[in-house]
C-alpha cells in the first residue's frame, strides 16, 4: 500500500511540476525595456564682452546664469544635434577642435527614475545622472579668447 500511495503522490507532483513550466511563458516579463528619451546637445561659445544671448539659449539663460555667473556676458550657439534615441544610443556632434563629443543616453534609474547619460570627449569620460527634462553643462575647453560649454538635455519621451 506504501508503495502505491508514494507512487500516486509523485505522479500528481510530476504534473503540477507540468503545468508550472507550461504556465511560466504565459506570465509577464518582470523586466521592461528602457523607454527612449529625446536628447540634445549645443555647443556654447562664451567668453566675456558685450552682452550677448543666441536666442536658442533664452529656454535655459537662468541655468548659465547660475552656473556661470557674470564671468560671462556672450554665449554664442555654435553647434546642436538633437534625436530621438533608444538606450545605448549616442547623439554626437564635432567641436571647433574637430574633437568628438557625444552624449550617451543609457537608461533610467530605477529607484529615482533619473535618466543616465555618459559623456565622451577625446580621452575624457564621465557618467552623470540628471531630471526628465534637465540639462547639465560641460565646460572649461579654451576657445577664441572664451571657453566652449556644451549643454545637454535630455528628456523621456512620452507614448
Amino acid at each position: 500500500m506504501r508503495n502505491a500511495g508514494t507512487r500516486a503522490i509523485r505522479t500528481m507532483m510530476a504534473g503540477l511540476v507540468a503545468a508550472a513550466f507550461v504556465a511560466v511563458p504565459a506570465l509577464p516579463a518582470t523586466s521592461a525595456a528602457e523607454p527612449r528619451a529625446k536628447v540634445s546637445v549645443t555647443v556654447i561659445h562664451a567668453k566675456k564682452g558685450p552682452p550677448h544671448l543666441h536666442d536658442a539659449l533664452k529656454p535655459m539663460w537662468d541655468t548659465l546664469r547660475q552656473s556661470f555667473g557674470d564671468k560671462f556676458s556672450y554665449f554664442e550657439v555654435l553647434d546642436t544635434a538633437s534625436r530621438q534615441v533608444d538606450a545605448g544610443s549616442p547623439v554626437e556632434v564635432r567641436l571647433p577642435n574637430g574633437q568628438r563629443f557625444a552624449a550617451i543616453y543609457n537608461g533610467v534609474t530605477p529607484e529615482k527614475g533619473l535618466l543616465r547619460i555618459n559623456v565622451e570627449m577625446d580621452d575624457f569620460r564621465t557618467k552623470v545622472r540628471i531630471h526628465d527634462g534637465g540639462v547639465f553643462f560641460q565646460a572649461g575647453r579654451k576657445h577664441e579668447g572664451g571657453i566652449l560649454v556644451v549643454a545637454v538635455r535630455a528628456a523621456l519621451l512620452k507614448d
